[in-house]
């Protein structure tokens, strides 16, 4: 953990991804910090067709993430992380699901290190 104090004010776009990024920046705050740090973000996430098979099924994906964070307590000042991520589709939609909401799950890990690296610097 560093030693900050993140507080949401407001989160915006896909449920899913926001949950993790919310629920990875709880556990990487510090309740007694004295660096608090209010923010809003927004996400967005995009499953994007990329190949196709002769019978015309999505055969190849790109999974991008967005994220728009306003930190109130430096003046508004606004950061964007992206992070994407090709992938073949799996013959079984049920493990497909599954991967993609792990891959879920590392974009939100990393677009929260990226943030807390950037506060601290």
């Amino acid at each position: 953990n560093q030693d900050l104090l993140i507080k949401i004010r407001n989160i915006e776009g896909d449920y899913e991804m926001n949950n993790y990024i919310e629920n990875k920046l709880k556990l990487s705050s510090s309740p007694n910090s004295k660096n608090i740090y209010e923010l809003s973000f927004k996400t967005q996430f995009e499953k994007i067709i990329l190949a196709k098979d002769a019978q015309g099924n999505a055969t190849d994906y790109s999974l991008e993430v967005n994220v728009d964070f306003i930190i109130h307590s430096r003046g508004n000042q606004k950061v964007n992380f992206k992070e994407g991520l090709k992938i073949k589709k799996n013959t079984e939609n049920f493990e497909q699901t599954n991967y993609e909401r792990e891959i879920k799950k590392n974009f939100s890990d990393i677009i929260k290190n990226k943030l807390i690296l950037y506060l601290i610097r």
